[in-house]
């Protein structure tokens, strides 16, 4: 017997398969420690791709600004890139009264001072004055142009006014941008709120009735119309510098960091997060068992759609997957379950989301699809009526679910095992 501690929560789920049931564990492939992640940045910066150095690309009297990630990604670590990207303006010529940091809030809410404090770090939070993004509030914005696809681009009056842009972030695979980080600092993190709504819609398939566009997908750039739309929409701010990190998931600390040229540095970035997080697996399987990968990746419902998600590459149509979230914050967006709650089929969500976009109810009508196609067994701290609501069966525990999982498939089939499903991608093509 095989036996897989499966994080649940701030505890775990011990998992026991002979080992002929289980087809692969897919993992990421471990990523470097490093003494120094100051040191890491600084070699980073003076050694940037595709692009001089940011001391050498700015000028006594221009305005900087730099945008950073909000709260929900305070994981990529900004505290410690903010201040050599100050040294680096300082040593060309921008002093500290010119240069201003503001906060990629998207369409999120605004944060607290402690917050703020928080993001960039006591030095930087003490050095210059920090902004939060409104996309609401269209008297911040500013109109530069529209996309090929339509997109009215509305961006922060700061962002445009200043002479420099620098952007900051993280890379993780994303679903609909193909890669966080990079231009999604400007779309959608400075950006009006109907620039946001009409690039997120783009996930949808052109003709109506025919759900989400298969070309919009985590880990695709080239060919991904939401993809190509938030870059069109960035050109029209015209970046001047990057710098993002990839985090080892196991530490929580910087592995990698590329810096430069804003397109080609964040290109480079995406491959690096390919190596390590994408996973190739020969065919895909009649079972997946995915664990989050517990807390706070399995803090709600909201964040247990990226395990949903990934895993769901690795499952055969038809297919069973077993869940394990614990949930404790509930379903953790009320847009996420709206589509459940308002309407009866995914073809009546669609054309709702159509009508009306938010990403959180894509969100949810896509776990619905997803859940229409395959089985998907949930262990997890939710109401299990909430749980079948939204066309998913709720499991008490592990046995029940390989009860379950025999009983459909007259046997226990191979099992992918995923323990952190919430970072991992098989790699299967979009």
């Amino acid at each position: 017997m095989e036996k897989i501690d499966l994080l649940y929560g701030d505890g775990s789920v011990s998992l026991e398969l002979p080992g002929s049931q289980v087809k692969q564990v897919l993992e990421a492939k471990p990523l470097p420690e490093h003494d120094s992640e100051e040191a890491l940045i600084k070699e980073a910066l003076a050694k940037p791709i595709d692009s001089a150095p940011l001391s050498q690309l700015v000028n006594k009297g221009e305005k900087a600004c730099i945008i950073v990630s909000d709260m929900t990604r305070v994981w990529a670590r900004h505290h410690l890139l903010i201040p050599p990207l100050l040294n680096e303006l300082n040593r060309g010529g921008i002093p500290d009264q010119d240069i201003f940091i503001i906060s990629a809030t998207g369409d999120h809410r605004e944060q607290a001072e402690e917050e703020h404090r928080l993001l960039v770090g006591d030095e930087a939070y003490r050095r210059i004055k920090i902004y939060d993004h409104r996309a609401r509030d269209d008297d911040s914005l500013v109109y530069l142009g529209d996309t090929s696809y339509g997109t009215p681009v509305h961006v922060n009056k700061i962002v445009a006014g200043a002479d420099r842009v620098i952007l900051t972030g993280g890379i993780v695979y994303h679903f609909l941008a193909g890669w966080g980080g990079g231009k999604k600092a400007i779309i959608p993190g400075v950006a009006g709120y109907k620039a946001i709504m009409k690039n997120h819609s783009l996930a949808f398939h052109p003709e109506e009735g025919c759900g989400l566009n298969p070309a919009v997908c985590a880990g695709k750039i080239d060919g991904n119309p939401c993809c190509d739309d938030m870059v069109q929409g960035a050109s029209l701010v015209a970046p001047d510098f990057l710098v993002n990190t990839i985090i080892n998931e196991e530490t929580h600390k910087i592995a990698y960091v590329v810096a430069g040229n804003y397109l080609t540095a964040h290109r480079a970035g995406c491959d690096l997060v390919a190596d390590h997080y994408g996973i190739l697996i020969d065919e895909q399987a009649e079972v997946v068992i995915a664990s989050c990968g517990g807390y706070p990746k399995d803090i709600n419902f909201y964040q247990t759609y990226k395990t949903i998600y990934n895993a769901h590459f690795a499952l055969k149509k038809g297919g069973t997957m077993l869940l394990i979230s614990e949930c404790r914050e509930g379903i953790g967006s009320d847009d996420f379950f709206a589509p459940f709650i308002n309407f009866d089929d995914n073809r009546q969500r669609e054309a709702a989301l159509r009508r009306e976009y938010t990403i959180g109810s894509q969100m949810g009508y896509h776990a619905g699809v997803i859940a229409s196609e395959n089985d998907i067994l949930v262990i997890s701290g939710l109401e299990p009526l909430t749980v079948e609501k939204m066309g998913m069966i709720p499991v008490k525990g592990i046995s029940e679910a390989l009860d379950f999982i025999k009983k459909k498939h007259d046997a226990l089939p191979p099992a992918y095992i995923m323990p952190h499903g919430g970072s991992t991608m098989p790699s299967v093509s979009c």
